[in-house]
């Protein structure tokens, strides 16, 4: 499998690079001297860069003997470059010199010099863009002339090549740039399929052989490599750089990002340099913003589909690398980083040879070029549009506008690159989209409108019970997209982690902090309705995701921060229904108020009868706020008696006693603790008491997951058991 995804990637690339022209040692010495000699005067027909009139230089007089002329002298009677002319006229290399060498001594003679603007391709005018729509000479402009009024010598031409070296360096860096660029993308594929290798390894050696690497130099290899924040504890927590705010990865994959951009920069400006008295573009501007735009471009290209790849939901790289979603978003972003200022230095140097060349204003007429710079706009917005900021202030906002930036993009991109030739690269780019696409459609499609229940808990959590189909099997730790059905947000789709209900195995269950967007508006509608109930259709697109490797580990330890419990409490129970009589699991969740507990009480009770040792911790046990919802269902002379302890001067520690004492005997086989968890103890402490591997999962805070990693590499090697670190936590803003 893992070779194979490098080999796949490989194809694609080379299938794209097949797909578009590429150009010859054999092309690049034909277009060099045809420009050299038909600037004095033609021999054949000339044609558009490679499609050049090979029956007139195979077979003619005038056409062989000036050619090879240009073979022999011009390029130091290049063997492999005589070679390969000789294979396309059907001859021989012993043939070429043969009738080389009866046409020199008696057919050549001086040419006349030609007509001022009378250039072949590209003349001494500028190469005038592709296709030379610069215009016929004039100030960069060049052009291919008027060829209907030249007139072919009638004999080979014996011409001075000590003034060649121009023509061979300009037509080699002009026309081997569109050779590079595609090379330097295609390597940019592979530098990620290399990636893809090496994390589809260590995937399925870390599953296969968990033990053969709880050595020293793999234990190290993950304390200061694979586990840790780039940058002392922050990862799924923000950097703020002044204004602007961002996410930095794990270091592993912060050294994949910073190798991928390292590479993009090197290989888009690496062999590109300026040709003393380049006879294609005399104005070294134009020379220069050329270069570097078809470079560009041509890079961009390639790296279009592969973005696509990493922002699907149905991707197959999350099932060979292990990647969860998060991950693959994350490269989803910088890839779209690299490719979004690669597309606007091509468009910006584009500019810039075009206004040096003073044919800007023609260019711009042209449809194909009207739509490159929609689709260079459209990038540009998307790396603002896409900022931290943006993404967490409104997501669905950022998602609608992201979406239709994408969508003028792909339109720009294709009307852009249909005329230069390129367009295969859109097809790859638009087929992987529209399959993601279509999987979509057919999961919510398959799963139908269902009605869901809808409650406000503890005036803070969502509780969410939608009926499943029979073929639909919860993933413990998984998550779904939910689209409600509302006039206001029908267009939407919501990411939760669901459990299964404990009341039937035929429902999920969601539960969700009521924030920002869809879940404060439903909050609104359930404030006024009665017992904060109502009834929502619903549509849903999953299950995605996976259950942690952590259930392979002798220990487990779950740790969940606030509404970070329905994943990894449906994991944690899916474990211990399932685990060894020798397997160690722990739970615990750390809430601020005791009310969180109303919520989520039924879920607790399922684990009295379990192997689990469950602790929660409450840092802010002083609030009393809310109370009265652990009360629900209990008799009116218990909520009474609460509501009396509550009023009077008893030390708001321990409130209300008897609602406290109630809850303890109802969950008996909870340890309550007040106060706020020391992540680095608690792994110390678990490391100590280890009796083989351990694992932590996590999801929560981003502060709380990133002090637990912090904690876990830091103890690392305070046991010769394997401990490991799994984040379930995933970043979707």
């Amino acid at each position: 499998m893992k070779v194979s995804t490098l080999i796949s990637l490989l194809i694609t690339s080379s299938a794209l690079v097949s797909a578009v022209k590429t150009y010859s040692e054999l092309d690049l010495a034909l277009m060099a001297c045809e420009g050299y000699f038909t600037v004095n005067m033609a021999v054949c027909q000339a044609g558009k860069k490679t499609n050049k009139d090979m029956d007139c230089y195979c077979n003619s007089d005038p056409g062989f003997g000036t050619l090879a002329d240009c073979f022999v002298k011009g390029y130091s009677n290049d063997t492999s470059l005589i070679k390969s002319f000789a294979k396309s006229c059907n001859s021989t290399v012993d043939k070429f010199y043969t009738k080389y060498d009866s046409m020199k001594l008696k057919k050549f003679e001086m040419p006349k010099p030609m007509a001022q603007g009378m250039g072949g391709d590209g003349g001494k005018g500028g190469k005038g863009g592709k296709g030379g729509k610069g215009g016929k000479g004039g100030k960069g402009g060049g052009g291919k002339g008027d060829q209907a009024a030249v007139e072919l010598s009638k004999v080979p031409l014996a011409l001075d090549y000590s003034k060649f070296t121009p023509y061979r360096e300009a037509y080699e860096m002009t026309y081997n740039n569109y050779n590079l660029g595609l090379t330097h993308g295609a390597a940019l594929i592979g530098y990620w399929g290399i990636v893809i290798v090496i994390a589809t390894v260590s995937n399925f050696f870390t599953k296969l052989f968990p033990s053969a690497l709880s050595g020293t130099i793999p234990t190290l290899y993950r304390k200061y490599i694979t586990m840790p924040a780039t940058f002392h504890k922050k990862k799924t927590n923000s950097y703020h750089f002044g204004p602007i705010a961002g996410l930095i990865p794990a270091r592993l994959e912060s050294f994949y990002v910073f190798a991928f951009v390292f590479l993009a920069a090197l290989l888009a400006g690496i062999d590109i340099k300026h040709v003393e008295n380049n006879p294609l573009n005399p104005i070294r501007q134009v020379e220069m913003g050329h270069l570097v735009a078809d470079r560009t471009g041509i890079m961009a290209c390639f790296l279009v589909p592969l973005l696509f790849l990493f922002g699907g939901r149905n991707n197959f790289l999350q099932w060979i690398t292990g990647w969860k979603f998060g991950t693959c978003i994350m490269y989803h972003r910088w890839i779209s980083r690299v490719a979004a200022i690669l597309i606007m230095v091509h468009g910006i140097s584009f500019s810039a040879s075009d206004l040096a060349a003073g044919r800007y204003s023609t260019r711009m007429s042209q449809a194909f070029m009207q739509w490159g710079v929609v689709a260079c706009i459209c990038a540009g917005f998307t790396i603002v549009q896409s900022l931290l900021f943006f993404r967490r202030k409104c997501y669905e906002v950022f998602l609608v506008i992201h979406i239709l930036l994408a969508v003028f993009f792909s339109i720009g991109a294709w009307y852009h690159l249909t005329d230069q030739g390129y367009a295969e690269f859109m097809y790859a780019a638009v087929a992987v989209w529209a399959f993601d696409k279509f999987i979509r459609l057919c999961r919510l499609a398959s799963f139908g409108v269902q009605k869901a229940e809808i409650t406000l808990l503890a005036n803070e959590t969502l509780k969410i019970i939608v009926p499943k189909p029979s073929y639909w099997k919860s993933i413990p730790g998984g998550h779904s997209f939910v689209t409600f059905l509302l006039p206001s947000c029908f267009w939407q789709q919501h990411p939760f982690t669901f459990t299964t209900s404990h009341e039937s195995e035929g429902k999920i269950v969601f539960y969700t902090k009521v924030k920002n967007g869809i879940t404060k508006k439903l909050y609104k509608k359930l404030s006024k309705c009665n017992g904060l109930t109502t009834t929502v259709n619903v549509m849903i697109e999953g299950p995605y995701g996976k259950p942690s490797d952590g259930r392979r580990a002798k220990n487990v330890v779950y740790v969940a921060g606030g509404n970070g419990i329905p994943g990894i409490y449906s994991e944690c129970l899916d474990v211990a229904q399932n685990s060894s009589s020798s397997q160690s699991i722990k739970l615990i969740w750390v809430i601020r108020h005791w009310k969180s507990l109303s919520w989520f009480i039924d879920e607790l009770k399922k684990l009295e009868n379990t192997k689990v040792q469950t602790t929660i911790y409450v840092t802010r046990p002083d609030i009393t706020e809310g109370v009265e919802h652990i009360l629900k269902g209990r008799s009116e002379k218990e909520k009474e008696k609460s509501e009396a302890e509550k009023s009077s001067d008893v030390s708001v520690v321990s409130y209300p006693a008897s609602t406290m004492s109630s809850l303890r005997q109802e969950l008996s086989h909870v340890t309550f603790v007040e106060g706020r968890p020391s992540m680095d103890a608690h792994v110390e402490e678990e490391i100590k008491q280890a009796n083989g591997s351990l694992a932590f999962v996590t999801c929560g805070h981003p502060v709380m997951v990133d002090d637990l990693r912090y904690a876990v590499t830091h103890h690392l090697q305070d046991t010769t058991h394997r401990v490991d670190f799994y984040e379930q936590l995933q970043t979707w803003s």
